[in-house]
């Protein structure tokens, strides 16, 4: 490719407003650059560079530059592919071109003939193409090993869901068979309650009568004493026996409950289990979500 390099911008303008050439207003038009372009970034995924001109004005995609090495000799050719405000990106370099390609390297304007112009930006075109496949074919393999990833995280899952609906049906079978064990003396001690409590109620209401006849025999001009100490006495021994009763059915109750406790520890289980079911189902849903978001990546992919 035919290629000279050329004076900077400025430097050409002063010497050709010295010689009287152009006229001074133009001076105000000639874009304001550096009097040494640089390289100030460089991106390896795009094999792309920049440089910051200080001013947008005079930057068109018709100029061409060129990267020079410290003894003068072009690294690589390129021309603005992306022009922002001031700062313009190349296209895609060469890979042995941009690996000697660094930030600082100093660069210059050059001048190409049409048919060398139209070759760079054929090969830039061409690179570009490439580039795009390239990062396809990277972003499909990525999404391979993602979605792999996730299919097994699943089945992981799955597994583990499998093992947890196996432990609720044995758990709950336990259960079963615990309440049907306990049932029997569940009903026997909730028959005992229940006869001492007719018991108690009988005893309640010979209290009343008790309690009723004695206050008609207080209220007698001369109520008569040893009666009435013999009620008292009456009351007494039913009070006793009263509270025997209460204490009877508290114990049958606390008998009741000690025979749930091992179906209530059971009901805590089978509790735990299903709420860790929960937690997993919502997991499965979330990489079920994550896997056809991949897929539909990948399909899209596939197409392209």
């Amino acid at each position: 490719m035919e290629a000279r390099s050329l004076n900077l911008p400025n430097v050409l303008m002063i010497l050709l407003l010295g010689a009287g050439l152009v006229p001074s207003p133009l001076l105000a038009q000639w874009p304001a650059w550096p009097e040494k372009l640089v390289v100030d970034f460089t991106n390896a995924e795009s094999r792309s560079i920049s440089l910051r001109l200080g001013s947008a004005d005079g930057i068109t995609a018709d100029m061409n530059f060129a990267v020079i090495d410290s003894s003068g000799r072009q690294i690589a050719e390129f021309y603005p592919h992306e022009i922002l405000n001031d700062r313009f990106w190349s296209g895609p370099l060469d890979r042995e071109s941009f690996t000697r390609v660094a930030i600082g390297s100093v660069v210059t304007r050059i001048e190409l003939d049409r048919e060398g112009a139209l070759r760079l930006r054929e090969e830039f075109r061409e690179r570009i193409v490439l580039l795009r496949e390239e990062r396809r074919r990277m972003r499909l393999k990525l999404l391979s090993e993602e979605e792999m990833e996730l299919q097994e995280g699943l089945n992981e899952l799955k597994v583990q869901s499998f093992r947890l609906e196996k432990d609720l049906r044995s758990l709950e079978e336990k259960l079963k068979r615990e309440r049907s064990l306990i049932k029997r003396d569940v009903d026997d001690l909730q028959e005992q309650i229940g006869e001492s409590r007719d018991k108690r109620s009988d005893l309640l209401s010979d209290r009343e009568d008790l309690l009723d006849t004695r206050d008609k025999l207080l209220r007698r001009s001369d109520p008569p004493q040893d009666r009435i100490s013999e009620l008292n006495a009456q009351i007494t021994e039913i009070d006793r026996a009263i509270t025997h009763y209460n204490v009877e059915i508290d114990d049958l109750r606390y008998e009741i409950r000690d025979l749930g406790e091992p179906s209530r520890a059971l009901e805590d289980e089978i509790r735990k289990v299903k709420d860790k079911q929960r937690d997993l189902d919502r997991e499965k849903r979330e990489l079920e979500r994550e896997l056809e978001r991949t897929a539909a990546e990948m399909r899209q992919l596939e197409r392209q």
